[in-house]
């Protein structure tokens, strides 16, 4: 379970980094915006509806930086307990970034919030990103946002999906090195 920083990010504090656990040594990187995005969408009231979106950002050989999360669309179905992607806006706003940073920008994953504090997938997560892995054999990144400043955060290939790890803070500063 990882914590997000408070916004204003003190310098060097800013992103979150990840061990990806699918891959030795490679690592997720998760920049402010995208957190802040999602955080925006924490259900903090008990009518609060699961909110939900997906990723975007950069494949770097095993090491995904996530620089972009879209926000739920109009179309998208939205209950207390659960949260279906619908509306035409995730696909074309992937489309639209791809397009403009010459298809560098790629979707690497799904978010959506929980009810809980500790956010855990459940087998209706679970079989949803099993989906998406049997149609690309790709790296993905999964993220359940809880009702405060935790998460929960995987990687997915094939049938396979493992939790991740906070990076260590030397890991943390090289990465900052190479952003």
């Amino acid at each position: 379970m990882a914590e997000i920083p408070e916004a204003p990010y003190p310098r060097g504090e800013a992103a979150v980094l990840l061990r990806n656990p699918l891959h030795v040594d490679a690592h997720v990187l998760i920049e402010p915006i995208v957190l802040d995005t999602i955080k925006r969408h924490r259900q903090r009231s008990f009518t609060s509806p699961e909110a939900g979106g997906i990723l975007l950002g950069y494949r770097r050989g095993f090491h995904l930086h996530l620089v972009h999360a879209t926000e739920p669309g109009k179309k998208d179905r939205m209950t207390r307990t659960s949260f279906r992607r619908e509306d035409g806006s995730h696909a074309a706003h992937a489309l639209a970034l791809w397009r403009r940073t010459d298809h560098e920008i790629d979707y690497l994953g799904e978010w959506h919030t929980h009810p809980e504090t500790s956010p855990q997938p459940s087998t209706i997560d679970r079989r949803a990103w099993q989906e998406i892995l049997r149609k690309r054999a790709e790296t993905f990144v999964f993220l359940i946002m809880g009702t405060e400043s935790t998460f929960w955060a995987g990687c997915g290939i094939g049938r396979e999906i493992r939790e991740t790890d906070e990076a260590t803070v030397e890991e943390t500063l090289m990465a900052e090195d190479h952003r």
